[in-house]
């Protein structure tokens, strides 16, 4: 690949620090040097890419106010280069989550919903998600019935003031410290090239499906409950989290039979019984 024969090399020269590669998303290679981490998107074709992708995803950090972890951006060989100081930490898990990452999880994301955005969440956008998570998911009698219990609640849903989001805080997008690190938040959200105008109780609903349920849907449920409590409005986010949910897990279904297939019947093993449970025990009063 051009990004490992051509630019890295070029960067490792221009830094002098040798760069490894670290898990990256599927819009950029990503690597990391002596305190450093260097996102290199391609030449754009049909997604946002090159120098677009590396200044979008640089202005959507500053947005949501972590723009001092912003380096700098430029282009080589049509190849966009986001350069931001590297997080002493690591990728989320059970073990090392804490109180300590939750509180600093649930301040930032109130934070971030602060940013309001024009225009609400569209009623017709719902629709067609349900009908395209309907559609895609046709042969699966529990989907179906989800799907239509769903559409009891568009209403509740649609209309609702936009706010600034994230739109993708799975597991792998949320690092936390590391114990001996100091002057540094708790944890940090990454991967900032999706950021959109969106319902904050969505951002929420991903945070939940893709990372806190990894401690247990019950502990997962307490640590929801206690971010939404930071709200303003925290009872009338907590009911449209009763959408939101489960439309997230008919998502991830969706997009395992799209994409990957081979881990359709896993993951419908596995995420099915978790949106039905949400959605059949979820108590509209926010305990």
């Amino acid at each position: 690949m051009l990004c490992e024969v051509e630019i890295l090399p070029a960067l490792e020269a221009r830094y002098q620090m040798a760069l490894t590669p670290l898990v990256g998303g599927a819009e950029a290679r990503t690597f990391a040097g002596d305190g450093l981490v260097f996102k290199i998107y391609p030449p754009q074709t049909t997604e946002p890419g090159g120098i677009y992708a590396a200044r979008l995803e640089a202005l959507n950090m500053t947005k949501a106010g972590l723009g001092e972890w912003v380096v700098e951006v430029y282009t080589f060989n049509q190849h966009g280069i986001l350069v931001t100081k590297r997080y002493p930490g690591a990728n989320f898990t059970p073990e090392r989550f804490n109180q300590a990452a939750l509180e600093e999880l649930a301040r930032f994301f109130v934070r971030l919903h602060a940013i309001r955005e024009p225009g609400v969440v569209s009623r017709s956008r719902l629709q067609d998600r349900l009908n395209q998570f309907g559609g895609t998911l046709h042969d699966l009698p529990e989907a179906q019935q989800l799907v239509g219990w769903l559409r009891q609640h568009i209403e509740e849903v649609a209309g609702t003031p936009q706010a600034f989001c994230h739109r993708d805080p799975h597991a792998a997008n949320i690092l936390l410290k590391h114990p001996e690190a100091q002057d540094v938040p708790e944890a940090l959200v990454v991967d900032w090239v999706r950021a959109q105008p969106d319902d904050p109780a969505r951002d929420l609903a991903i945070l939940t499906t893709g990372t806190l349920v990894l401690l247990g849907e019950e502990k997962a449920l307490a640590a929801l409950q206690h971010i939404v409590r930071g709200y303003p409005e925290p009872k009338v986010l907590w009911r449209r989290l009763r959408f939101w949910v489960p439309l997230t897990y008919l998502h991830d279904m969706h997009w395992f039979r799209t994409k990957e297939p081979t881990g359709f019947e896993a993951a419908v093993a596995d995420k099915m019984p978790k949106a039905l449970r949400f959605y059949q025990n979820f108590s509209p009063e926010l305990a």
